[in-house]
């Protein structure tokens, strides 16, 4: 009896610490959602609370990975506020997620649908206008993330894919990959870089003494958000950047943004909640001063609709310099006139719209464009998608002696090769690493720094470029610190003086 009674209670016990168990990570789980749910209201502070709460609950440490990405979210955030943007909204319009990106002021049929020769899986496209002779843009890698390649036009082939470097290469994504006018910049989004959550946006600096992108900038708030924040690019005339977001919308849907380029460059901080809202909504200003960028940038044929919508459009950029002018005038009489006149002529301009819809706007044979806010500060025209891409891509040639095996195994040789080699570092550790813990990688090099650590390096590799491509799937193996070292002659050198001797 007296055994049966133990048991009852040793029972009891256990589904008692069971059930505190659940109900602690229940309201760990509870402390998460609050958090995001603030997070995603810009109040910061009041997140980073929720996560710290949830963390001294979660003894298990069940959650610890993915609150510490949240709470550095949130720091990040916090710090762009410090150092942020207020920028003249010149215009907002929505659109389906699917086909957002061809509301773009881009050449007409320059998007391809994926999958394509350059990018194996489906759901984003490839910026390529015809008669370019280099191409930058989302792929699959080795490891299966998408990561941002470049080949480039020779006599016969395109060159054999390679990856724009190892600083813009992550574990997460990169998408969208977008060049400035004059080709000296380079703007992506990424999840996997240093932002305030989901995808932000970043530019890259082209330099010329490396031949190589720079260290990628984060281009800080509001381009980004707690939301999804993509596909940026400034216009050739210099006027606007435009990006893409689904902050304030469902996930099947877009907002695409139209900013003043000179406004959205100046920057100071920012504490004050309502204000951080405000800005972050991004919401047009009305301001009758600024003149019209229309959507028929592309040279179209010549007709009757045509010059009446170039004709109409210049009467009233002439009249919003009127009402500029005029704003400050103590009789409102002629302002009132002026803006009811603005008004009907954008009512004409409208119906101009109207017509290029019934009879197209052709920059190409049969080629008709959807009008979006015609007759406004700014307006959108639908480009057709390009034709399918048929590319001939010569085949990488890889030259290295990496390896995932289902057990990791050491380097029979320790000793390095003559000339410029590289490999990946992917551990350092005060005592010997057993082979278990090698997460399958060969072979692996074992050495002794003069710190007195162990250093693990993977691999050989006669080109960065082979190094880079497997740097992901290292990462992936558990190693998300791994980098690229190189060697010359058995001694080790920088990674960009390896580079230099390479090409010579």
């Amino acid at each position: 009896m007296r055994r049966k009674l133990g048991c009852i209670l040793l029972l009891l016990m256990t589904a008692g610490i069971t059930l505190r168990g659940q109900a602690r990570e229940g309201r760990v789980e509870q402390l998460i959602a609050q958090g995001d749910s603030l997070h995603r209201a810009y109040l910061f502070e009041d997140a980073r609370e929720k996560y710290m709460l949830a963390a001294d609950l979660d003894l298990e440490q069940k959650y610890a990975a993915e609150l510490s990405k949240r709470a550095q979210q949130t720091q990040n955030a916090l710090n762009m506020t410090e150092f942020c943007a207020d920028p003249h909204v010149v215009a907002r319009e929505r659109f389906l997620r699917k086909d957002f990106f061809q509301y773009y002021p881009l050449k007409s049929q320059g998007w391809h649908a994926s999958p394509n020769p350059l990018d194996s899986l489906d759901g984003y496209p490839t910026y390529y206008p015809k008669g370019e002779k280099s191409i930058i843009y989302s792929a699959v890698d080795f490891a299966g993330t998408r990561s941002l390649f470049f080949t480039r036009e020779t006599d016969t082939l395109w060159t054999a894919p390679r990856l724009l470097g190892e600083s813009l290469t992550t574990m997460g994504s990169e998408i969208f990959p977008m060049l400035s006018p004059d080709g000296k910049t380079l703007y992506f989004a990424s999840d996997g870089l240093y932002g305030m959550g989901g995808y932000d946006l970043y530019s890259s600096a082209w330099d010329p003494e490396t031949n190589s992108w720079g260290e990628p900038e984060n281009m800080g708030f509001p381009f980004n958000s707690p939301g999804d924040d993509f596909l940026l690019m400034d216009t050739e005339d210099g006027k606007y950047t435009i990006f893409a977001s689904n902050r304030d919308c469902s996930r099947d849907s877009v907002y695409i943004y139209v900013l003043d380029y000179a406004a959205s460059r100046v920057r100071k901080p920012f504490n004050d909640h309502r204000e951080i809202v405000r800005i972050a909504s991004l919401r047009p200003v009305e301001d009758f001063g600024r003149l019209d960028h229309g959507a028929f940038t592309e040279t179209v044929e010549e007709n009757t609709n045509t010059r009446l919508y170039r004709q109409k459009t210049d009467e009233a950029r002439a009249l919003r310099d009127s009402i500029a002018r005029h704003a400050s005038d103590p009789d409102p009489t002629r302002l009132i006139q002026l803006r009811r006149r603005l008004q009907d002529l954008n009512a004409e301009i409208e119906i101009i719209a109207d017509a290029f819809l019934r009879e197209g706007i052709v920059s190409a044979p049969a080629e008709e464009k959807e009008v979006v806010g015609a007759g406004l500060s700014y307006t959108f025209a639908k480009n057709n998608m390009g034709p399918r891409l048929r590319l001939k891509i010569a085949r990488a040639r890889r030259t290295n002696t990496f390896r995932v095996l289902q057990v990791g195994r050491l380097a029979q040789d320790n000793s390095l090769p003559e000339g410029i080699v590289y490999q990946i570092q992917f551990a350092t550790a005060t005592r010997h690493l057993s082979i278990d813990s090698f997460g399958g990688l060969a072979p692996v090099y074992e050495r002794i720094s003069s710190s007195l650590r162990y250093v693990y390096t993977v691999g050989l590799f006669d080109k960065y470029e082979d190094a880079l491509m497997e740097l992901n799937t290292v990462k992936k193996q558990g190693f998300p610190e791994a980098s690229i070292v190189a060697w010359r002659d058995g001694r080790q050198i920088s990674v960009s003086t390896a580079r230099s001797e390479e090409k010579k």
